[in-house]
């Protein structure tokens, strides 16, 4: 109003200037009249002034009304005028405000907008309390998006504050404890792969869930920074799943990353964490004397459980502790040449003399000192392990695009000494509107990954299963120091200590092992609004890799069980995959009514490409920076390359939803895939499922029950698929041939072999989708002003038709893979509870 005010004085001003210039035109005769005129241009400038004078500062703080936080990019506007202000990071603001008539306007995204008059006051504080309609979340499910409020299955979602709270290595790690009913294991090594299992494991083979990175399904999610993620959804019944058909038996994980807003602002983010990993103390474990005696009160009790006397002298007698049976002594070296349990000085410079690790060069001669202070094997493989992890991402767009750049790094040192990964990532999502119907897009990161010194086979998952080097910690005696008297490696070479290997040793051997992945993935997407509420999306998606790792076998002269041989060995293989989806969207609301139709087709590959790799032994030159596999020797090379040819699918798939007056919801889903991995007898598999919603709090009689903000009972049935746990050449009966197993000289020359085949593998034309019925009785819960959510499942999951590899008589073929047929059963079942504060 005051703004408008002036504008409308200043404009009457510009006539009045006018007037005065015709004063000298017009003559004496029009000067009373003009007088007037002068007069009121007089008044009103003077009345300008004065408002002008009546401006001022005023300045506040706006705040969260839940938590009393400063809330920043609050807008604060005159109402009724273009001047405005944004809150600081505190949420701090100043403002110009003319008069004591001023209203100003606070709004942000989320919060309730609120109008304050300001009248004589020169600071205005706010509490903003949140909008209920405005934080209503839509997330990513399947194909599309969804208001939570109308999902009927069971889906839970973990923003990205809570991902990037946690400092892994993985998306996967973070995961861990955020969502009800998915179980995390992980062994802690950084960059290693975590097992991951919704609500359990349904099957002999095979349980990892269905990952989708911006609708491209993936493998793995160790290439994705967590940083650059907005929102994970998990999907974890049929009626949510089984959209994804085939692969959703085991649960479905949708990544969504990050996009800018379309404000015309260009945003820069800075997201880092430093610290450090803690390896703990083990000071509980025994001194040598301790060990000795120990050890002797073993052959006690051997003896004992023989029937012998348990302190007969000549039963007692150790390499190491000598024969006394009332008590072992300590040696002062355990190993000087082929004496063990030496007791005394030696003459070190003499034994130098006559020291030797190489073998090449003659038998080895070593001298170990006793450790008789204890050597702690936990402290020597272990360090404080520093974290470091940060992250750049410019981010914003207009009216017609946004876009999202981010950089990202991290660098994690495990616990474990020689041991590391790294991460490089670089990330583009950007969208378009060509037209006022017609949107294109893409999502493109690229990544560097390296891991390094990890425990156990696939990607670090298997460290439990092998002798790792943890596990020869607790193993060595503590009297065995971790160097010789001459600075080379003591170990197990000193009889009486079973065949433990030196894991400090073996740590520093594998220091130059070397292994870097390189990957590239994303999609390029249109979408076409044809008529109103009709959606049209094509995307095209996939990903490329390649990775390259080279390793050296050192030989070994500690233990008492060596390698004696160097190896040296490399390889490198490049995969694939690539999915086109094709969807049409059809939303609208009639009344009380409302409609949500999907229908769509899916091609994709899952992996395709190539792999080489070649190891040598005892290359002439056994530097690092001049061994190859062309200088090792010629009769130990072995080469081996191959080709993999992808897991093949194509899939249609429909949904249909139906609401009525934001009450009650059905929700229907169907999908028919096609495998690779199957035969044409059993090729194609159907699954189907259904799910209802009753919002109750909608009712008439809940409207008393002022604290509870939303209550929504559903209940789900149907059935999804899982194919993982069969190869794909299950289905076909193979041959080999192999010089040693089915070569012959079946002339009898004695010059040469004729190369046979045998069975090497036996098919199975028959087997089929693993089929996992799941029903899922489910609440959801807002209340207290949506400061407590709750959500319950109760649910039940039976899979039939299991894949198994069941054992065959070896007279079908005696090497022959043995094929995965469909036996068996399994249920699981469960109680889901997660409550969320705010």
């Amino acid at each position: 109003m005051n703004q408008f005010y002036l504008s409308w004085h200043s404009a009457d001003a510009a006539q009045s200037l006018r007037a005065s210039r015709r004063i000298a035109d017009s003559g004496w005769a029009s000067l009373g009249k003009n007088c007037k005129r002068m007069a009121l241009l007089c008044l009103l400038t003077f009345t300008s002034n004065l408002v002008f004078a009546q401006s001022r500062n005023v300045t506040g703080k706006v705040t969260a009304q839940d938590d009393g936080s400063g809330l920043p990019g609050v807008s604060v506007v005159v109402k009724g005028s273009t001047t405005g202000s944004v809150t600081d990071a505190n949420g701090g603001y100043s403002i110009s405000v003319p008069g004591n008539d001023a209203t100003l306007v606070f709004s942000f995204v989320g919060f309730t907008t609120q109008e304050i008059a300001v009248g004589n006051r020169s600071s205005v504080n706010v509490s903003l309390a949140a909008d209920v309609k405005a934080l209503e979340e839509v997330i990513v499910t399947g194909y599309t998006t969804e208001n939570r409020r109308e999902v009927t299955g069971a889906v839970s979602t973990v923003k990205a504050k809570d991902l990037v709270a946690v400092p892994s290595g993985n998306v996967e790690q973070q995961f861990q404890g955020r969502v009800a009913g998915v179980t995390v294991i992980t062994n802690g090594q950084p960059g290693t792969t975590s097992v991951v299992r919704v609500r359990g494991f349904g099957a002999f083979g095979g349980n990892e869930p269905l990952y989708v990175i911006d609708g491209v399904p993936v493998g793995s999610t160790n290439f994705v920074a967590p940083d650059d993620v907005a929102e994970t959804t998990v999907l974890k019944d049929a009626a949510a799943a089984s959209i994804y058909g085939a692969r959703a038996a085991n649960g479905v994980i949708i990544i969504t990353t990050k996009k800018g807003k379309r404000d015309g602002k260009m945003h820069f983010n800075y997201d880092g964490v430093t610290g450090f990993t803690v390896p703990g103390k083990v000071d509980n474990i025994l001194s040598p004397q301790e060990s000795a005696e120990w050890t002797w009160q073993a052959i006690r009790n051997t003896n004992i459980r023989q029937g012998k006397d348990p302190n007969d002298p000549g039963l007692f007698k150790h390499p190491q502790y000598g024969s006394d049976p009332n008590q072992p002594v300590l040696p002062d070296y355990i190993l000087v040449g082929n004496r063990t349990g030496v007791v005394g000085d030696i003459d070190l410079e003499a034994e130098r003399a006559k020291y030797n690790t190489d073998a090449s060069k003659g038998p080895v001669y070593l001298v170990m000192p006793a450790n008789q202070a204890g050597t702690n094997w936990w402290d020597e493989i272990t360090r404080i392990a520093p974290l470091n992890r940060h992250a750049f991402s410019f981010s914003g767009g207009t009216d017609r695009s946004n876009y999202y750049l981010s950089f990202s790094l991290q660098d994690q040192k495990g616990i474990l000494i020689e041991q590391d990964f790294k991460r490089y990532t670089f990330r583009f999502n950007s969208e378009h509107s060509l037209l006022k119907n017609l949107r294109i897009g893409e999502n493109i990161q690229g990544s560097y990954i390296r891991a390094r010194g990890l425990l156990g086979g696939s990607g670090g998952r298997g460290a439990a299963q092998e002798e790792n080097d943890f596990l020869q910690a607790f193993r060595m005696p503590p009297i065995i120091p971790v160097y010789d008297a001459f600075g080379g490696w003591a170990g197990t070479q000193a009889k009486g200590f079973n065949n433990p290997r030196n894991p400090v040793a073996n740590r520093r051997r594998g220091a130059d092992n070397r292994g870097y992945g390189i990957y590239g993935f994303g999609n390029i997407y249109a979408e076409l609004d044809v008529i109103k509420g009709l959606t049209l999306r094509s995307s095209v998606g996939g990903g490329a890799a390649n990775f390259y790792n080279y390793f050296y076998t050192r030989p070994q002269y500690e233990n008492s069980e060596n390698n004696t041989s160097f190896t040296y060995g490399e390889g490198a293989s490049s995969q694939f995959n690539w999915v086109w989806t094709n969807t049409a969207n059809y939303r609208n609301k009639f009344g009380l009514h409302g409609i949500d139709l999907l229908a769509g087709v899916e091609a994709l590959n899952t992996d395709f490409g190539r792999n080489v790799s070649g190891s040598g032994l005892n290359p002439a030159i056994t530097d690092p920076a001049f061994v190859s596999i062309s200088n090792t020797q010629a009769s130990g090379r072995v080469v081996n390359s191959g080709q993999f040819r992808g897991v093949r699918f194509y899939s249609l798939f429909g949904q249909a939803r139906y609401n009525f007056n934001d009450k009650y919801i059905i929700t229907g889903v169907v999908r028919r895939d096609g495998s690779s991995r199957f035969s044409p007898n059993n090729r194609y598999g159907v699954f189907p499922a259904a799910s209802v919603a009753w919002r109750i709090s909608s009712e008439s009689f809940m409207q008393n029950l002022t604290f509870i903000n939303d209550l929504k009972l559903r209940a789900g049935y149907g059935a999804m698929g899982n194919s993982n746990n069969v190869d794909p050449n299950n289905q076909y009966n193979l041959y080999a041939s192999q010089l040693g197993g089915s070569a012959y000289d079946i002339t009898g020359s004695n010059s040469g072999v004729l190369p046979g085949f045998f069975r090497s593998r036996i098919g199975n034309p028959n087997a089929k989708w693993e089929t996992s019925i799941t029903s899922n009785i489910g609440l959801d819960g807002s209340f207290f002003n949506n400061k407590l959510e709750l959500v319950v499942d109760l649910w039940r999951k039976d899979t039939r038709d299991l894949l198994y590899q069941l054992e065959i008589p070896a007279v079908v073929g005696p090497v022959a893979t043995d094929p995965s047929i469909n036996i068996g059963e399994m249920r699981n079942q469960g109680l889901d509870i997660q409550a969320i504060t705010r």
